[in-house]
């Protein structure tokens, strides 16, 4: 057979496998399909992200903002881990032991931990693999950035799916450079399945736990599981999370040796400069939640998962050589998985390592499946986030969504980072695929906007997920309050200084150009979706301007007389009846009649005490002047209205007891003891003393059935009720028909530098 019969015969066998593989794909796609349609399966949603990412990034706001700012993460390698980063550099790539560059994608407080907002020692914590402290407090913040108290989940079917891959922290690599002391939490601080079971023991989730290791794959490998659990009715709720932080700098040395590594450290995503990559650490943490259980529970909604695939390369060129046809598959059977063709999709957030083989092979991967029957005048948009980070390993999936998530729901293409000039395949393509090297806003293609993201495993494991924009916005829109009822804004944390970080991160957040909500909004949102901790705050006021004032002084740890702060007590609450002398009895207008429970409460008394006023409604007989009788019957209605009111708020008392006279015979009707017009009966006769008072019994938290004249005074008695921790129903008092939701800052974590280094490995000096 001649040489151009043999490429005939190749090619035809290629074309038929080619021809079999899209078969495949097209067959896996349809039976997909058609077993969503047949369960009718509500799609995943994305209802809360926490994230730490190089250059000081820690919320999903600050990514958005260093993505727009067109930020380089990059920062010198750390100082703290034990690392000899002058000894580590030598300039000329493949020199054993030594590193070609001085900078990376790291964390700079990647040491510290909140160890006792989790509980732990500091030998325990300093035990405790830093990727898994992390995980920790993203995975909190994730929770709360869906408006849900963490502490809530105790006992629900959540999931945990986690990405992680083992830095060798505290020597664990083989074994060596253990250290002599502290090691009883290592056994367990470094094993990878614990990563995931950390956030599942502190919450008290009892949902599927699992961490997984798929390279730089792991994070979209754990959504593709998370999302699966919560479509078969596994969880109720999933947290899908990947996280790396190099403990060591053997990923550094072993690229270097290679010659991987970018000469100026920078990533050049699908550039024609492409000259290697650089590596980088981060946490990203994902709250996913079936559609229409978010809608129901009033969750914000940040994008639709639409489609999600993981699959491997299977026998190629090598175990860790990039795949095209592995790549092409994973890309397909992602879009079959979604009911979408590869022109519903606007943008990839690609995989973008700026490796020439690697963005090739990815660029020809996207080109014949994005590529093929798509618009002209509708390019594929694609990028890179390593071009900002570096490559994040682990998480550099999570990084890809959320940069993906938060495109969608901003609106905008962000900018990647050192890609121009066009490597030749995108140069060659006909303006099919169409890099971002400045932002753009999302097209407009009358449907709704998706976008792809893209994670390669160099175990050979891909992975590719389908994003779609909310169908509504996330969080309602700001703007006046609708309930004029003045509410306090309730505060809390562990410890003291985490609640002047509290109310710091509180008035940044409410300094936002575009966070004017409502102060009743930022009150229910306080009192409902984050948790009640011992060290607490509570900030009333008239106007937002004293609001800021009080949150500032909580800030400053200083005093305000629109503050009650303290330490919560436990026990049961007692309801001392204690009113206002008759003669000083507050004025109708001091009174809450904001409040509908004090409004219904006044109306039932009105009837009540008609008897022994001449037929005169309680807001008469404080009109001065007014006889004895009457003051002493209005000081007892209001006590009476004001224990009414309390309990509309969720108070139980364990036990009512009376101060003067009114107050004893209202605590005597509140007790029982007394129906209502035997207690007003024996209060105007005269003739008969009240009730005995029951013996007063230890550990019980006052609280007191009482008006004050201050403005704002029920929201102060409200907040100092909190804060001495009476129990109350937050729903209940701080709820109502018009009460919203609004987004918050999450937990000020005040943690602290835990860490075991390893010893300085000894350097060669080189000849």
């Amino acid at each position: 057979m001649t040489d151009e019969a043999r490429l005939r015969e190749y090619l035809r066998k290629a074309t038929a496998a080619l021809q079999e593989e899209r078969h495949k794909v097209t067959e896996l796609g349809d039976r997909l399909a058609a077993a969503e349609r047949a369960r009718g399966l509500d799609p995943v949603v994305v209802i809360g992200m926490g994230c730490r990412w190089p250059g000081g990034i820690d919320t999903p706001e600050a990514l958005w903002r260093a993505l727009l700012a067109e930020r380089d993460c990059l920062s010198e390698f750390p100082a703290d881990r034990g690392w000899d980063p002058v000894g580590l550099y030598d300039p000329e790539p493949g020199v054993p032991g030594r590193c070609s560059v001085r900078e990376g994608g790291f964390l700079a407080e990647a040491g510290t931990f909140d160890a006792e907002f989790f509980g732990y020692t500091p030998q325990e914590a300093a035990g405790t693999d830093p990727q898994q402290r992390l995980l920790l407090e993203t995975a909190w913040e994730a929770v709360e950035s869906a408006g849900i108290d963490p502490t809530t989940l105790a006992g629900s079917p959540t999931g945990v799916f986690v990405g992680l891959t083992p830095q060798g922290y505290a020597g664990t690599g083989g074994g060596r450079d253990r250290p002599e002391e502290g090691t009883d939490h290592l056994a367990v601080g470094t094993l990878p399945s614990a990563a995931s079971g950390r956030i599942a023991y502190a919450l008290g989730l009892h949902g599927p736990a699992l961490t997984v290791d798929t390279a730089c794959s792991s994070s979209l490998s754990a959504l593709h599981l998370a999302r699966r659990s919560l479509l078969s009715g596994e969880c109720s709720l999933a947290l899908a999370a990947g996280v790396t932080v190099m403990a060591v700098p053997d990923v550094f040395l072993e690229h270097s040796r290679l010659g991987a590594l970018a000469r100026d450290g920078r990533t050049k995503p699908f550039s024609a400069r492409a000259d290697g990559g650089n590596w980088a650490e981060g946490a990203g943490v994902l709250l996913l939640e079936r559609l229409s259980d978010a809608e129901r529970s009033g969750h914000p909604v940040l994008a639709v998962v639409r489609g999600t695939a993981v699959g491997q390369n299977g026998t190629s060129n090598g175990l860790a050589v990039p795949n095209g046809p592995g790549q092409r598959r994973v890309m397909a059977t992602a879009l079959a998985d979604a009911g979408l063709s590869g022109a519903d999709v606007d943008y990839v957030e690609a995989h973008g390592t700026g490796t020439p083989l690697g963005d090739v092979m990815e660029a020809e991967a996207m080109l014949a499946v994005y590529g093929r029957a798509r618009p002209p005048e509708r390019p594929l948009l694609f990028g890179s986030v390593k071009s900002n980070l570096g490559h994040t390993q682990s998480a550099s999936g999570m990084a890809g969504v959320m940069k993906a998530v938060l495109a969608l729901g901003h609106g905008t293409v962000p900018a990647t980072l050192n890609s121009e000039p066009p490597l030749e395949t995108v140069a060659r393509c006909g303006g099919v695929l169409r890099p971002v090297p400045a932002a753009v806003p999302w097209p407009a293609t009358g449907r709704p906007e998706r976008a792809a993201v893209t994670a390669l495993g160099a175990g050979g494991t891909n992975g590719h997920v389908i994003l779609e924009r909310a169908p509504r916005p996330a969080w309602p829109p700001s703007g006046a309050a609708r309930d004029i009822r003045p509410l306090p804004w309730l505060l809390s944390a562990r410890t003291p200084a985490a609640l002047r970080g509290q109310a710091r991160k509180l008035l940044r957040h409410l300094e936002a150009p575009a966070a004017q909500w409502a102060d009743a909004d930022i009150a229910h949102s306080l009192a409902v979706t984050r948790s009640a901790f011992p060290h607490r705050a509570a900030v009333a006021g008239g106007d937002r301007g004293q609001y800021l004032a009080g949150l500032r002084a909580v800030a400053d740890g200083l005093p305000s007389p629109w503050v009650r702060s303290g330490t919560a007590a436990t026990g049961r609450t007692v309801l001392v009846c204690a009113g206002p002398p008759a003669s000083v009895l507050p004025s109708y207008g001091q009174l809450p009649w904001e409040w509908a429970a004090f409004r219904d409460a006044v109306a039932d008394l009105d009837e009540a005490v008609a008897p022994y006023t001449d037929g005169r409604p309680l807001a008469k007989l404080l009109e001065p002047p007014a006889s004895e009788s009457d003051g002493l019957v209005a000081a007892f209605a209001l006590i009476v209205a004001y224990a009414w009111l309390w309990q509309a708020c969720g108070v139980s008392p364990a036990a009512v007891r009376g101060e003067g006279l009114p107050g004893r015979w209202a605590a005597a009707h509140l007790r029982g003891d007394h129906t209502l017009g035997g207690a007003l009966a024996g209060l105007t006769d005269g003739a008969q003393d009240p009730p005995s008072e029951p013996s007063a019994a230890p550990g019980l938290i006052p609280l007191a059935a009482v008006c004050d004249t201050q403005p704002a005074s029920f929201a102060l008695q409200l907040g100092a009720a909190f804060v001495s921790g009476v129990p109350l129903d937050r729903e209940a008092a701080f709820g109502g028909a018009e009460a919203r939701r609004v987004p918050l800052p999450t937990y000020a974590f005040t943690g602290t530098h835990h860490w075991y280094a390893q010893p300085t490995p000894t350097i060669p000096e080189q000849r």
